[in-house]
């Protein structure tokens, strides 16, 4: 359904109005609307939309200099044409310049007028077109983009967010189909500027248009129109709720659908929005087919990374279960630094991943229940370098290399492997070697027994400012006495409230 042009005709002299509506009527593709006041035509602009305007240049006290200057104020893209007996280079000059597109000289030829108007009309299609052009550009420059980030979730709402503006749409979705699962799609992404607008049973995917395009790997779309004012009232508004689900394409297989809901006082979708939106839809599938793959990559890298950590704790039986506990307490350190959500999921990586290069020191020197000599505590401490080898090469683990490579750095200059001082330390380092060394003093190992949460608390204190950044030790405290009964609970110690000082002497 391509909606007519609105055409809105003024004269003073009915009898123009009605040769002009008469003319134009007659090849059927315009709705016109006739005034023969310009006080009320005024009206109809302000609160109509309308495609073209053709107005006489004199009508008594009102001028269709007024009619074109509120025209172009209301709808910039309008065509407007003006009509007069009595022409004056001045006249024509004034129009074009207010931003009229054409002007015809009374009394002029029916074929004429109407070739005018079909030209404005083209005009203005074409006009639109480039626009809509222009900014499927830009969305599809975004939709390329998603192909290299992993950010699927934030790349996809923005996606949709400028899907809804460029077709002008109420509410989109993109849905992931699951034709295994009970539930055929899986909601992963939603956009509406005014939710209580939103069909979300169509936009989740319980209706049958998401299933049909899915089966004919087509787009579909069902178009339902009202017109509340009667189709014999010319300016009345028939609205057109369209709702359009487009299959995502990777591989010859449908992996989700892209669901638009648009409500319009104008058309549906037409085909060159469809087609844009069909190429648009295979970029965000091959994005996604992409995303999947590099996610699919990540967890057999972490899983990979994961078992060797473990078979570190595994071979060193008084550390199982470090690895765990430290990763927790750098969390609750982190958030109380109120890092985001991205900065508290590498935490958690890197934490898991510190100790890894302990995966080159051979077993009597991890389980040595005396001292270490001078070589076997230089290859103890070759392991923060060992597991940043082992994960250089990994592009999405390389956030974690602070915390791999630095938490054995000391806050004085004396720490390894590189003998980094106070700031120069990463922030990860200096996080991670209070929460590694907490845990370590509350841990058996082959030289000595377990210490207590007390000491550990003093210990810390006492080497604030050379081993430790002081600030981080104070917020360590803070977090440890706000988190007292899980602390408890995790070392099976017992603390009064308020034992741990928070401030730092």
């Amino acid at each position: 359904m391509i909606a007519k042009s609105r055409v809105l005709v003024v004269d003073d002299e009915r009898y123009i109005c009605d040769i002009v509506a008469e003319t134009l009527n007659g090849k059927g593709d315009c709705v016109v609307v006739t005034e023969s006041d310009p006080a009320r035509a005024l009206g109809l602009l302000r609160t109509h939309h309308f495609d073209l305007v053709l107005t006489d240049l004199v009508m008594g006290e009102y001028s269709g200099m007024q009619v074109t200057e509120l025209a172009m104020t209301e709808n910039p893209d309008i065509i407007v044409i003006l009509m007069t007996g009595h022409p004056t280079v001045e006249n024509a000059i004034s129009a074009l310049k207010l931003g009229a597109y054409d002007y015809l000289v009374k009394p002029f030829k029916l074929d004429l007028l109407q070739l005018t108007v079909e030209r404005g009309l083209r005009k203005q299609q074409l006009a639109r077109e480039n626009i809509h052009f222009k900014e499927q550009l830009a969305l599809y420059k975004v939709v390329e983009a998603m192909g290299s980030t992993i950010h699927l979730d934030t790349a996809l709402n923005q996606m949709l967010r400028l899907v809804i503006k460029e077709f002008d749409a109420e509410a989109a979705s993109i849905l992931f189909y699951n034709p295994d699962g009970n539930d055929k799609f899986v909601l992963q992404a939603i956009q509406s500027p005014n939710e209580s607008g939103m069909d979300r049973d169509f936009l989740e995917g319980k209706t049958e248009h998401s299933l049909a395009a899915v089966r004919s790997k087509q787009a579909k779309t069902r178009t339902i129109s009202e017109d509340d004012r009667g189709q014999s009232d010319p300016l009345s508004h028939a609205t057109v709720r369209t709702y359009l689900s487009c299959p995502l394409l990777a591989g010859g297989q449908v992996i989700g659908v892209i669901n638009l809901q648009r409500e319009s006082h104008y058309q549906e979708f037409s085909t060159g929005e469809l087609q844009s939106l069909k190429i648009i839809a295979s970029k965000a599938a091959y994005a996604i087919s992409n995303s999947k793959l590099y996610s699919d990559l990540e967890r057999a890298y972490l899983s990979t990374i994961a078992a060797f950590a473990n078979a570190v704790e595994a071979r060193d039986r008084y550390t199982r279960g470090h690895t765990e506990r430290v990763t927790y307490l750098v969390e609750l350190i982190v958030r109380e630094l109120n890092w985001d959500d991205k900065q508290i999921m590498i935490s958690s990586m890197g934490s898991s991943l510190h100790d890894i290069g302990k995966i080159g020191v051979p077993d009597s020197v991890l389980n040595n229940p005396g001292s270490l000599s001078h070589e076997e505590r230089e290859m103890m401490q070759r392991h923060p370098e060992t597991g940043a080898k082992m994960i250089e090469g990994i592009p999405f683990l390389q956030p974690c290399l602070p915390y791999i490579y630095s938490h054995h750095e000391h806050w004085d200059g004396n720490g390894y492997p590189q003998g980094l001082k106070g700031e120069e330390i990463p922030i990860e380092g200096r996080i991670l070697a209070v929460a590694d060394t907490f845990d370590a003093i509350l841990s058996h190992r082959p030289y000595r027994d377990a210490g207590t949460i007390q000491r550990a608390v003093k210990e810390l204190r006492e080497f604030s400012g050379s081993q430790f950044d002081p600030y981080l030790v104070g917020i360590f405290l803070r977090v440890l006495e706000n988190n007292r009964e899980k602390i408890e609970v995790i070392y099976s110690a017992t603390l009064e409230p308020g034992e741990i000082k928070t401030e730092l002497v």
